[in-house]
């Protein structure tokens, strides 16, 4: 909130001076934007160790049940139901639009 909207630092003169309410929740909404910076570049760093050790990043990052895995297989039986959902062959047509002069 600070920097959105005052563009400075939570010690800043203008802020300081505040209501301490709101000096409190613009301090918390500053921490918000930092742990959010912080959590960004975190995923950024593991963004780019995974091309080059991804092995290292999976055991950083350890298996906390929310991923999943699927061979080639599984991606062609995929493909295939969402085929027979909707064939290719089916479309609708545009209907032309006339004006009346």
């Amino acid at each position: 909130m600070c920097k959105e909207i005052y563009h400075c630092t939570p010690d800043d003169e203008r802020i300081v001076s505040l209501d301490p309410i709101i000096r409190r929740w613009m301090f918390e909404n500053w921490v918000a934007d930092q742990i959010d910076d912080a959590e960004l570049a975190k995923n950024h760093a593991y963004l780019l160790g995974s091309f080059w050790n991804p092995e290292a990043v999976k055991k950083l990052v350890g298996d906390s049940g929310n991923t999943h895995t699927s061979s080639d297989d599984d991606l062609l039986k995929s493909m295939e139901m969402v085929r027979e959902a909707n064939p290719i062959g089916i479309t609708k047509r545009k209907r032309k639009r006339t004006i009346k002069v």
